[in-house]
């Protein structure tokens, strides 16, 4: 059973091959060597000092368990990536003239800069020697790919140093530097340690993949503790960074928001003169106006999200897992003080959600985001011709819906989860579109018109000829129409149509009418959250069509019911403050309960959490009982009947995925960061919660 600290474990399984190493060299160059680990003081006394977490060991001990190996054979690789580590560190220390690492005076600083640079030349040679001897694959193919990681690491060290000199470093080219910096000797350990193990290729990259995302994640929250950072848990004066004008990732981010801290930034920190204490607190302050700590904050997660589907990408054993993602969040967590969290200023406290199951992450992710990206800005969904102004690239961006459906749909090939992304996207689109162009206005007759063209372009004869798109709307649903009702049977796509068409009647009986009844309203939100289009997306996501037996089944319904009534209940919890805050807004069955039953607020989010948990507990019996009844009832053959529980299955995930991405997207965060990514946040979210959406009002708005 492995130990708690994989950090522990990583140092005794490394340390005798440090030790040797260093036992390989001059008396002199030994001696910097042993005093930059740790080992000794600068008159050699032994000491019991702290040589470093030793992250890239662990990383390459645990990539080795997690592909059936053992930490044993990834000994070497874990010797061969710290010492290229502090290679970097002895030679880093110099060039930026750091005096202290640690809470010690740096290696420089005690022996002189010569017997520094020579200490770190000989762990690069030593650090090959320990591939070399433990043979192939290692004295091969790692060789190799550590000489690359290494190459990598000078280009950045290189950038990073010729940046100092700049005025106009971009964000995209200081992100490669980061990951050149980091990510390389995190994705390269690893590398080495799956493939100590014999891991076969696709499973070596795929963990590659997850230690280059979590270098960047971790350069992130370095530079972050950078500037805001404990002096006592870094080991590094206060504003370290921005005492030597370090052009870090917060730092560039907010050095091209374009905006008024930004250009009052860009005036003090490219002045030639030193900036005394008050100014670096100015600089700190003004980083934080322009958004660059918290952009800092979400692109720390977005890599964070993007490592943890790469190591799920490579089908790991469960226990090295386990401990790979809590090394990933411990490594990847910003520092606290007024990071962004769900909470914010929220005015009660978060039940304890019971679900069925956690949440699990589609490794397409990234995939999710750029394609739909693309397709917002090609369908006019980002077009600021638009008669109502549409979204932002930056609200597209927070309101991230390719996590939404990396969360709800783990197990989709790319190719759909693009396709029910897109989707998604356009739904909600057309729930903002809604609030901003009829909801504000009272208009119901042209809602009625608009809505009333949107299923010509969802025919249930795919030949058909469509109508020219006259809007963003029409458009989006005539490209996904085509995507996804080709793939489709006749009677599967009556089924999708009649669904769109019952959201489509439910926005309009939203906008005409408004309850405070529980039981009522939760009746008329069944008609506007699109439960049943969004189960088509589902069958359309496993790419197997529920039998017609399971399709029109009130069982299936009930299923179907359970599962989005949780996640509409689920959103009003977080989302109720910002309704509170409308004295003219019902639609929330937190504020429903509360008037109802006369309690306050957190009795309020309690019971509509035991509503969510009463509907987890119908779903499981339905999956559990009903549904299999249902298979032996109509007697289905292999195939159909893998395809209703399969169905069933993929159902499980949309509760915690949903949850999750509450947690997690900018416009369920607290104003402080949501203002500063986006021009308008919504309300609730999700199909059919267009009329309870008002608009933010304080900074940002």
């Amino acid at each position: 059973m492995a130990a708690a600290d994989p950090f522990h474990r990583a140092r005794e399984l490394v340390t005798p091959g440090l030790r040797a190493a260093a036992d390989r060299m001059n008396s002199a160059t030994r001696q910097v060597i042993g005093y930059h680990f740790g080992w000794w003081d600068e008159h050699g006394r032994p000491l019991d000092a702290n040589g470093g977490k030793a992250v890239r060991p662990a990383l390459a001990m645990l990539a080795a368990e997690a592909v059936g190996g053992t930490a044993d054979q990834a000994a070497d690789a874990g010797v061969a990536v710290e010492l290229a580590h502090n290679y970097s560190l002895l030679h880093d220390d110099v060039m930026d003239q750091d005096r202290t690492r640690r809470h010690r005076p740096t290696a420089w600083t005690v022996y002189g800069v010569p017997a520094a640079i020579l200490a770190g030349d000989a762990l690069t040679t030593l650090a090959v020697e320990a591939l070399v001897a433990d043979g192939p694959p290692l004295s091969t193919q790692g060789v190799e790919r550590l000489n690359s990681a290494l190459l990598r690491l000078i280009d950045g060290q290189a950038a990073d140093t010729a940046f100092e000199g700049r005025t106009d470093v971009g964000l995209d080219e200081c992100v490669t530097m980061a990951g050149d910096k980091t990510g390389a000797l995190f994705a390269v350990a690893c590398e080495l340690g799956a493939l100590a193990a014999g891991a076969p290729p696709e499973r070596v990259w795929q963990l590659r993949q997850f230690g280059e995302h979590l270098g960047l994640a971790f350069q992130l929250v370095d530079d972050l503790l950078g500037i805001w950072g404990d002096p006592e848990s870094t080991g590094k004066p206060v504003l370290s960074d921005l005492r030597s004008r370090k052009k870090s990732l917060p730092v560039v981010a907010a050095l091209n928001a374009g905006n008024g801290a930004a250009g009052r930034l860009v005036e003090l920190y490219h002045r030639a003169a030193p900036l005394d204490d008050a100014e670096l607190r100015t600089c700190a302050d003004l980083i934080e106006e322009a958004g660059g700590r918290a952009w800092a904050h979400q692109e720390t997660q977005r890599q964070l999200d993007a490592a943890l589907a790469c190591l799920q990408a490579a089908n790991p054993d469960s226990t090295a897992a386990a401990e790979l993602g809590a090394l990933a969040s411990r490594l990847g967590t910003p520092p606290a003080k007024h990071a962004p969290t769900d909470s914010g200023s929220r005015s009660f406290e978060l039940p304890e959600f019971q679900i069925n199951r956690a949440a699990r992450l589609n490794p397409q992710l990234e995939t999710a985001r750029a394609h739909t990206k693309a397709w917002a800005g090609q369908m006019g969904l980002l077009d600021p011709s638009a008669d109502v102004v549409p979204w932002t690239e930056a609200q597209l961006a927070a309101n991230d819906f390719g996590l939404l459906c990396s969360h709800t749909f783990p197990d989709a090939p790319v190719d759909r989860l693009t396709t029910v992304t897109d989707w998604h996207t356009w739904l909600f689109h057309l729930d903002d579109y809604i609030v901003e162009a009829f909801t504000r206005t009272g208009d119901v007759a042209s809602a009625k018109a608009y809505l009333a063209r949107i299923p010509r372009f969802a025919p249930v004869d795919p030949g058909r000829d469509l109508p020219t798109p006259a809007n963003p709307t029409e458009r989006g649903l005539a490209d996904l129409w085509s995507r996804t009702a080709s793939t489709m049977s006749h009677g599967w796509r009556c089924r999708l149509r009649a669904a769109l068409e019952d959201l489509l009647t439910g926005h309009l009986l939203e906008l005409r009418r408004h309850t405070s009844d529980p039981v009522e309203y939760l009746e008329m939100k069944r008609k506007t959250n699109g439960g049943r289009l969004a189960a088509g997306l589902a069958e359309f996501a496993q790419g197997a069509e529920l039998p017609a037996a399971a399709a029109d089944s009130s069982r299936t319904r009930a299923l179907v019911d359970a599962v989005t009534d949780s996640a509409l209940l689920l959103n009003d919890i977080f989302s109720y403050d910002r309704e509170a805050a409308d004295a003219g807004e019902t639609a929330n069955m937190v504020l429903v309960l509360k008037d109802f039953l006369g309690c306050d607020v957190q009795q309020a989010v309690n019971a509509t959490n035991d509503m969510i948990t009463a509907r987890v507990r119908r779903f499981e019996h339905i999956a559990g009982v009903d549904m299999p009844e249902l298979c032996e009832d109509h007697r289905l053959g292999d195939e159909d009947r893998a395809a209703v529980l399969g169905f069933v299955d993929s159902l499980r995930d949309w509760l915690p995925g949903w949850l999750e991405w509450h947690k997690r997207a900018a416009r369920y965060r607290g104003s402080a960061v949501t203002a500063s990514v986006t021009r308008r946040l919504a309300g609730p979210t999700g199909f059919g919660t267009a009329t309870a959406r008002r608009p933010l009002v304080g900074a940002g708005s």
